[in-house]
């Protein structure tokens, strides 16, 4: 039918139901369906069996919850974490203990963003999932995804509706999904930080970290019963830490071990024991594996972070600061650096120190396993190769700046882009060394490895004196051993003496006197056939040294005299500060204070002149022991405390714990027993955080006191 006005009357179809027919329409059509016919979701998946209480991350949840309607905005949370760590499993927990707060019902939908076959569920696609189980049928359904963004903020309008948006790979694959009722709480989990979403939608980052050992203890008893967990504790500790905390590689390991009850854990923790076959032992199989589930993370990144990733899976070190991975990845830093925030915000990087970079320790594993398949091993030795001229480079402008009076010997450095760094003061040296002093021993060892021997041993000798100055003598001895053997495989007699003779003195300090002869007679042989005399001298003083502890004062002598012989044909001042200095230490044994302070007075002298602060402190040290044995406290303390002060200025500190202690027995020979127990207390601090045996005897002097 027509109407006056041109407007015609008819249906396209045959009407099932009731009709609105109207001319001109203005504002929104609304259709109310009886509540006979009310749809409340309720599409949470179900909820993990094994799971360990996050109490911290639930509590977080809840306050967020109890926040609403009192700031008028929608509640976000956002869940982030590595691949693995339980970001789902813990989002589908609390949220089915809390399914009576939303008697409106909860929406889920798995947003597929690292989905390894998949492609991310786009925003209309998720939206018409949402539409339909509240009740929208096919044909009512807006084709535009704008269009059904805003039927869906429509439909849950004041609502009191759970939205889990789980797997999220982008803040702009969530935004659309985002209702604008406060009596809304939409909780989203990510591999990657959407910051994005706490900035401008004032979302609340939680980021969920791997689990404690206890937490991780208490999962795996979940799985195996605490029977079992209780009967091999120390299998269990070995188990979760080759898991590293990750509740996907824990709760596979689980179920390995919990299909073999008969079988020892033990037999599972050998599995674990290489990091190279770590990840097979966690292979579950098909998607859910851990190196699959990494995979999705990894193949989400644009090539250029790809390859950083890769990259970064090659040093061994604990972590890798961003100079060092800039040089790794040949880039300017601020390149790295951009690559490096992409890493971490899809969580397989944590900067957990400002400029500071650590992978978990299975995605370590992972990285390699993705550096080994997709870098040539051109591109992996260069790579490598870049790093430790990294560390060389600034580890040869330190040494160079603290003790380059004290050290003849300069090897030339392989050829390099790489600069290596620069300081404003020594303070900063030492912080730097201080900083990277596991990487450092780590790289020695990969440079050995991977064949770069001369990387090897030249990166050793250069932190003999860091080693020295801090007292690191495990790291000391096990560093020159690799260095040696290296020297060794280039055929590299020189290299090989200098190594020697370092290498006599962590023996030394552990009062393994044949040990450390052994190694200096070696270097001295080494010297004088190939015919280096400034080296000579140096080893003859340290051999004497060696000989005064083992009693053989002759032989000490006669060492002591050709080897002050030959600084003095030389012209090495400090060398002949230390021959002096040794004179003085043997004129002590023979009881000839005297002459043993002649040859003191004497190589301080040599020392200030050349600028040796080291040797300067023990000189200092040992006259104060002399005027202390003779009846002159004050004066012993006053050398004390300048001893103390040097060697507290240089970071010597186990030198500044010994004169602590010999100040405090100045001070008992003064009759200040007060003062001397707080120095032989800050002594026994000392000793006790670097394990000095000498711990002991203080604390002796302490209960003698």
């Amino acid at each position: 039918m027509v109407s006056g006005d041109g407007v015609r009357n008819d249906s396209a179809a045959s009407v099932g139901g009731h009709s609105v027919q109207a001319g001109q329409i203005h504002g929104d059509v609304h259709f109310h369906q009886g509540t006979e016919n009310r749809v409340v979701p309720r599409q949470l998946p179900l909820a993990a069996r094994h799971f360990v209480n996050r109490a911290v991350e639930q509590d977080a949840l809840t306050t967020l919850l109890g926040g609403a309607k009192t700031e008028g905005f929608v509640l976000i949370s956002t869940v982030d974490g590595i691949a693995g760590v339980g970001k789902s499993t813990l989002a589908v927990h609390w949220a089915h203990g809390m399914r009576d707060r939303f008697p409106d019902g909860e929406l889920y939908v798995n947003l597929r963003g690292f989905d390894p076959a998949a492609e991310p569920v786009k925003p209309a696609e998720a939206l018409a999932a949402f539409l339909t189980a509240l009740g929208v049928s096919g044909e009512r359904m807006p084709q535009d995804a704008d269009a059904r963004a805003a039927l869906f903020r429509s439909m849950v309008h004041d609502k009191r509706m759970l939205i889990l948006l789980d797997n999220a790979r982008t803040a702009e694959q969530v935004r659309p999904l985002l209702p604008s009722s406060p009596s809304c709480l939409v909780l989203v989990t990510s591999r990657n930080r959407l910051h994005e979403l706490v900035v401008r939608e004032g979302a609340t980052r939680i980021a969920l970290e791997v689990l404690t050992d206890d937490e991780a203890e208490q999962l795996l008893a979940r799985y195996l019963g605490d029977e079992r967990v209780a009967a091999e504790p120390e299998a269990v500790r070995e188990l979760v830490r080759h898991c590293a905390g990750l509740p996907l590689a824990l709760g596979i390991a689980a179920v390995r071990a919990a299909e073999n009850p008969d079988f020892p854990l033990d037999e599972l923790v050998s599995e674990l024991q290489d990091e190279r076959d770590r990840l097979d032992a966690l292979d579950a199989g098909g998607v859910t594996g851990v190196r699959a589930v990494f995979s999705w993370s990894y193949r989400s990144l644009r090539p250029e972070a790809a390859r950083m990733f890769r990259l970064l899976g090659l040093p061994t070190g604990p972590d890798i600061s961003l100079a060092a991975a800039a040089d790794l990845a040949g880039m300017a830093p601020r390149e790295a650096r951009a690559l490096l925030a992409e890493l971490a915000r899809a969580n397989l990087v944590d900067q957990h120190k400002p400029g500071r970079y650590q992978f978990h320790d299975l995605i370590r594993a992972y990285a390699a396993e993705c550096a080994a398949a997709d870098e040539t091993p051109t591109d992996r030795e260069a790579a490598i190769r870049r790093l430790l001229d990294h560390y060389l480079r600034t580890s040869h402008a330190i040494e160079r700046t603290l003790v380059g009076h004290s050290r003849k010997f300069v090897p030339q450095l392989p050829d390099s882009e790489a600069s290596g760094l620069a300081f404003d003061g020594e303070p900063d040296m030492l912080s730097w060394w201080d900083t990277e002093h596991a990487n450092l021993v780590a790289a020695v060892r990969k440079a050995a490895q991977v064949e770069l021997y001369v990387h090897a041993w030249q990166l050793t000798y250069k932190l003999m004196y860091f080693f020295k100055l801090r007292g690191h003598t495990d790291d000391w001895i096990s560093s020159y051993e690799v260095a040696l053997r290296a020297a060794r495989r280039l055929g590299d007699r020189v290299a090989e003496a200098y190594l020697f003779y370092d290498l006599g003195m962590p023996y030394f300090g552990l009062k393994q006197y044949e040990t450390a002869l052994h190694h200096q007679q070696r270097a001295l042989d080494l010297f004088e056939e190939i015919g280096d005399r400034y080296a000579t001298g140096i080893a003859l003083t340290a051999l004497a040294e060696d000989y005064i502890e083992l009693q053989r004062l002759d032989d000490a002598h006669r060492c002591l005299l050709r080897g002050l012989a030959v600084q003095l044909e030389v012209g090495n001042r400090h060398g002949q500060g230390y021959a002096n200095n040794m004179l003085g230490v043997l004129n002590v044994r023979r009881g000839e204070q005297a002459k043993a302070t002649e040859h003191f007075t004497e190589a301080l002298a040599l020392y200030r002149e050349v600028g040796e602060k080291f040797g300067e402190a023990f000189v200092m040290h040992q006259l104060a022991g002399i005027r202390t044995r003779a009846g002159q406290p004050n004066e012993a303390m006053s050398l004390y405390r300048m001893a103390v002060d040097l060697r507290r200025e240089i970071g010597h500190r186990q030198g500044e714990a010994q004169s602590l202690r010999g100040l405090g027995t100045a001070l008992q020979a003064g009759g200040d027993i007060e003062r001397a127990c707080m120095c032989w207390q800050q002594a026994l601090v000392i000793f006790d955080e670097i394990g000095d045996a000498e711990a002991e005897d203080v604390r002796a002097e302490l209960d003698r006191s």
